[in-house]
């Protein structure tokens, strides 16, 4: 009787086998573009590339030195964190109006602030939980402090972008002003189309003047929407400059005061939603209308 036991789990075994084969072949299939944590994802390769901008690139700051860097593969969100989805986490760790967290790494730091007024696109806190204005579901969360955005990374599993690692999936190997070329169009990005890059021309000029559902226009290369305009994106990085320990100092604050941001926003002329340009704001601002972030999942 033992022996015939013995005989009739070889079946099983293979069959159990074929089974961790066939379902691992399915996620190899499927990398390139998962779903963690319902952040949809896609894997930006490891590479080289020259970050910063070429010095007689137009309307260029004098911080964006070019330099390069080399990356490993990452996944990155698709989209920048929706209202639904940052309300979603808000909830889960029960922060209140305040927008505190007292069990996060930040206890004493608001993690987001309610929108309202004529910039009424984000969270409202009502009765016990926060919600997303009605309609605005799928646009980008605003008012968003670094914290907060470091505090969302951290609950999904990731982090934010380091600087380079934005600027690099922007990119997506492209070497021009703009991930589209030279030019931005109004067909393109939302940002302040009255004011296009250089000589560029735009078919409209009445910008839509607040955000828009994430994924409203075309993705670049590697599958990223919105890396430029709609609302500028936090890093993990502190503002610095890129080829000294000094900061360039932006007004008069001590190194290691604000941290970076990237991509443009609604409100932004064409020439800083440029690959290559960079924003900052102190990682306790009272919010931003225009401001946001997406999150990197290491591989």
């Amino acid at each position: 009787m033992k022996k015939k036991k013995t005989i009739l789990m070889y079946p099983l075994i293979l069959m159990g086998l074929v089974f961790i084969f066939t379902d691992r072949c399915k996620k190899d299939n499927n990398d390139n573009n998962q779903d963690t944590n319902d952040i949809s994802t896609v894997i930006i390769p490891a590479g080289t590339f020259t970050g910063g901008s070429p010095s007689d690139e137009l309307d260029r700051w004098s911080d964006e030195t070019q330099h390069q860097v080399t990356l490993s593969a990452f996944r990155m969100s698709k989209y920048e964190i929706t209202n639904a989805q940052y309300a979603a986490f808000l909830n889960a760790k029960s922060i209140g109006s305040n927008g505190l967290y007292a069990a996060g790494a930040y206890p004493t730091q608001p993690l987001i602030y309610a929108s309202s007024g004529n910039y009424d696109w984000g969270l409202h806190y009502s009765g016990s939980q926060w919600v997303p204005v009605a309609g605005y579901e799928a646009f980008p969360v605003i008012y968003v402090t670094w914290y907060g955005a470091t505090e969302f990374a951290t609950y999904v599993g990731g982090r934010l972008p380091t600087e380079a690692e934005w600027e690099y999936a922007c990119r997506a190997n492209t070497t021009t002003v703009f991930y589209t070329g030279t030019c931005l169009s109004n067909l393109q990005a939302n940002y302040d189309w009255v004011t296009p890059y250089g000589t560029c021309t735009n078919t409209s000029t009445t910008s839509p003047g607040k955000t828009l559902a994430v994924g409203t226009y075309a993705a670049n290369a590697y599958g990223l929407y919105d890396m430029t305009g709609n609302v500028w994106e936090w890093c993990s990085d502190w503002y610095d400059d890129y080829t000294t320990t000094a900061q360039t100092n932006p007004a008069g604050a001590a190194t290691g005061s604000y941290h970076v941001f990237r991509g443009g926003g609604w409100v932004s002329p064409a020439d800083r939603c440029r690959s290559g340009n960079r924003g900052w704001d102190r990682s306790d601002d009272t919010g931003s209308k225009d401001l946001g972030f997406r999150v990197v999942i290491d591989l």
